[in-house]
């Protein structure tokens, strides 16, 4: 990474897959459509394997070589080629970001399909432009002198039920270049990812894996024998909890994030892109029966307790925010002897709005989805324990004040490097 890149970004097309296409395509070639005073071009095709065969090698495979909690490891999943630099022969390219999370290393595999359909691949060295971990989608670079192939971007606010999609990724981090076929399940759902917590995303159903993450989710429609489609959402397969369902980034998400992570990147400062604003407060929360533990008796080997008071409580399962730290998750708790406590949240207010009681897991993630950098957080909070199988109410409480902080991701550097140099 020598300059700071400006791109040539990709326009707004259209939603491909809530809308009927002019007539009067003729043959293989590109029609224009007038979308929000923007002119936009779309690529027909003949055939859907020929649509297919052009859309494949704009799916690229993606490495990662990293080191965290002492251990080398190597990650794998897939992007999506999305533009052009104005810089020589240089490429952008959306990931997710837990793909590429804690790498120092990172490798691109471009798929070119000859005219016989042979197919080759040929490996980048990629550089890393910025990461959203709260969004889940970081930006690769690569320079290549041939002529690649870039995905549009479709407008996902207007995806529907029932549009047909394809879903092309790198399954088990070994099968590159794999398609899937399917439908929109659902154009909204808030899920739990893991690591993150909740996310808006897009619901098909394409068979995915967890080798799929980053790849591209399209739209296609077929109009009089002719194919098209555009760039639907990322796929994000870090939802473990959600076994047979597949889910994907929306592309205005997606693309918001993507335009962000380019206008603040700037390597003659040594700055990576990040998000403005952005917060990243990254929590997963979940709602468990809780008791009021009372000694009853004691003497001898056990102690005699009965539970009362049964509340459904909102507490902390686990977190990944710096911003957070003062909270105390379940799983800190579960796994250190560090804390004998963690935390549910009972109340939330945010600057000077008025206090939320919480009495769901969508009452935090509403009051935080729209908290940004420097806002000021006070979170009623009680200390919760677990005992004989049951979470105790402690009926400790505090007021934690946070201020959130801008969130600002930096991949490491090589360990063996940093000791070479040493």
């Amino acid at each position: 990474m020598k300059k700071k890149i400006t791109v040539v970004v990709a326009a707004i097309v259209l939603a491909v897959c809530a809308c009927i296409f002019a007539a009067g395509c003729q043959g293989c070639g590109t029609v224009t459509y007038e979308v929000n005073m923007n002119s936009v071009s779309l690529t027909t095709y003949n055939s859907y394997t020929e649509m297919i065969s052009e859309i494949r090698p704009m799916v690229v495979e993606v490495y990662g070589e990293g080191y965290k909690s002492g251990s080398y490891f190597t990650s794998a999943g897939a992007g999506v080629i999305i533009s052009k630099t104005e810089s020589a022969n240089g490429y952008i390219i959306v990931t997710n970001q837990h793909v590429v999370e804690d790498c120092y290393d990172f490798y691109v595999n471009v798929l070119t399909i000859a005219d016989d359909g042979t197919e080759s691949t040929t490996m980048y060295k990629a550089d890393f432009i910025g990461g959203s971990h709260e969004r889940d989608i970081a930006v690769l670079s690569i320079r290549s002198n041939d002529e690649l192939s870039c995905a549009e971007w479709t407008d996902s606010d207007d995806l529907r039920v029932g549009a047909d999609v394809v879903a092309i990724g790198n399954p088990t981090g070994t099968l590159g270049g794999t398609v899937t076929k399917g439908i929109i399940s659902a154009t909204s759902r808030k899920i739990d990812v893991e690591d993150i917590g909740s996310m808006d995303l897009i619901q098909f159903d394409a068979a995915i894996n967890s080798g799929n993450s980053g790849g591209a989710l399209f739209c296609t429609v077929e109009n009089d024998g002719k194919y098209t489609c555009a760039l639907a959402g990322i796929v994000n397969a870090g939802t473990d909890d959600y076994e047979g369902l597949a889910f994907a980034i929306p592309a205005n998400d997606a693309k918001f994030a993507v335009e962000s992570l380019l206008k603040t990147y700037n390597t003659d400062d040594e700055i990576y892109g990040y998000v403005e604003g952005d917060a990243g407060l990254s929590l997963t929360v979940d709602s468990y029966t809780a008791y009021k533990q009372t000694l009853v008796s004691s003497g001898g080997m056990f102690n005699r307790y009965t539970y009362s008071d049964p509340e459904t409580m909102i507490y902390v399962y686990s977190t990944s925010s710096g911003s957070l730290s003062q909270l105390i998750s379940y799983e800190t708790y579960n796994s250190s002897m560090q804390y004998q406590y963690f935390h549910a949240i009972r109340t939330i207010k945010i600057n000077d709005d008025k206090e939320i009681e919480v009495t769901s897991a969508d009452d935090v993630y509403d009051a935080l989805e729209n908290v940004v950098a420097g806002d000021t957080l006070q979170l009623g909070v009680e200390r919760m324990t677990v005992s004989s199988g049951r979470m105790i109410k402690s009926g400790s409480t505090e007021t934690l004040t946070i201020t959130a902080e801008q969130y600002r991701y930096a991949p490491p550097s090589d360990p063996a490097s940093a000791s070479s140099a040493a």
